[in-house]
């Protein structure tokens, strides 16, 4: 009886400590990839976001891809939109520009710094799979202060978040201010900096950590449009870094 009380222990701490992954579908053409980029404090002195993802041993987004994005402000923000990170989310308003978008960042495209700073929401092109199906994809993130990622509509990620909701606001509490490799891009070695792989690494080492990531995912030969219905953050699950 013990060895069974003491096994439920620790199978309930993993599902705590560790997000219980469902795997995310995918297709072989139009993924959508989304990421909220968010400051410790609205007057943070910098704010940036680089991704890369890969497939199949194939680059199908990176730095320097052009993008659309947001710039969160009190005075500019979304006013409670709780879908802009779906692939049918009218994006004609926002703003073109190349990632990485940033500020004080060594960013490719800067946005204004104000004093006024909340997050900068990024909605990258749609990738195809290299070969038509795949089994995993890997994100890897250069990051400033805090970042959240979905894929065709389901969260894949978030670091630096200590508070898991459907849509992040600019005041989140965050547990530090997580500094970015700060360098000028576009710039291939900036993956190869120390790695952060979220279980119990980042939260006690704030400095540059790049995050590289590899998570399963399931191919759906017919379309990822329907993904979209998900927008779902898991939010019953507690952020990890």
């Amino acid at each position: 009886m013990k060895f069974l009380l003491g096994l439920c222990i620790i199978v309930v701490a993993l599902l705590i400590a560790v997000p219980a992954f469902a795997q995310v579908p995918v297709g072989a053409t139009g993924n959508f990839l989304a990421v909220g980029n968010y400051n410790v404090n609205a007057g943070s002195s910098d704010l940036g976001t680089v991704v890369q993802v890969e497939v199949n041993g194939t680059i199908v987004i990176d730095e320097g891809d052009t993008v659309k994005y947001f710039f969160n402000q009190s005075d500019n923000n979304l006013a409670g939109v709780t879908n802009w990170m779906i692939s049918s989310y009218n994006d004609s308003g926002w703003e073109d520009g190349v990632s990485g978008i940033g500020y004080n960042a060594n960013e490719t495209t800067t946005v204004q710094d104000t004093n006024d700073q909340g997050a900068i929401y990024t909605r990258y092109r749609r990738f195809d799979l290299p070969g038509g199906t795949a089994s995993s994809i890997t994100i890897r993130i250069d990051y400033d202060d805090g970042v959240v990622v979905w894929l065709n509509g389901a969260e894949v990620l978030r670091a630096n978040m200590t508070t898991a909701v459907d849509i992040p606001a600019w005041d989140w509490n965050q547990s530090q201010n997580h500094e970015s490799s700060n360098k000028l891009g576009p710039d291939p070695t900036r993956w190869d900096g120390a790695v952060s792989n979220l279980f119990g690494v980042g939260e006690n080492n704030p400095e540059p950590l790049i995050i590289d990531y590899t998570f399963d995912v399931v191919f759906d030969s017919t379309a990822v449009e329907f993904t979209d219905k998900l927008a779902t953050s898991w939010g019953s699950i507690k952020a990890y870094h």
